[in-house]
């Protein structure tokens, strides 16, 4: 893996955080494990700072940011998901990554440890 692939590119997590009002992000997979290859993507994960009621309005939320950074960074590959939505097991995998910002809220710390506690308690044997 040459250094470029785990270098966070200039202004992301500026970027998302100018997108939307964040309380935490987060980056998994390949790049946060440092096993990342040229070609591989950004998974990038966030805890939104307001729980959007409207199920539409959630779902697409980490699909605009997406769009966005796309459109700022059209040469990278790259995944947001919100925290919150995601299954059990990815979010287990995320918040074993690398956060990358944190407003040191206690909601942060209160999913995170509903994560811990969900992943011990019903896959972890």
């Amino acid at each position: 893996m040459s250094p470029s692939t785990c270098q966070l590119p200039d202004g992301l997590v500026d970027a998302m955080r100018h997108f939307s009002a964040i309380d935490a992000i987060y980056l998994y997979g390949s790049r946060a494990k440092g096993n990342a290859r040229d070609d591989s993507d950004w998974d990038l994960a966030v805890i939104y700072t307001d729980y959007e009621t409207d199920i539409l309005e959630r779902a697409v939320r980490p699909q605009m940011m997406e769009a966005e950074l796309e459109r700022l960074y059209p040469e990278l590959e790259l995944s947001v998901v919100d925290l919150r939505e995601v299954p059990v097991p990815l979010q287990w995998n995320i918040i074993q990554g690398m956060k990358l910002f944190d407003r040191y809220v206690p909601a942060v710390r209160r999913l995170e440890h509903a994560i811990i506690s969900a992943w011990e308690k019903d896959y972890e044997r």
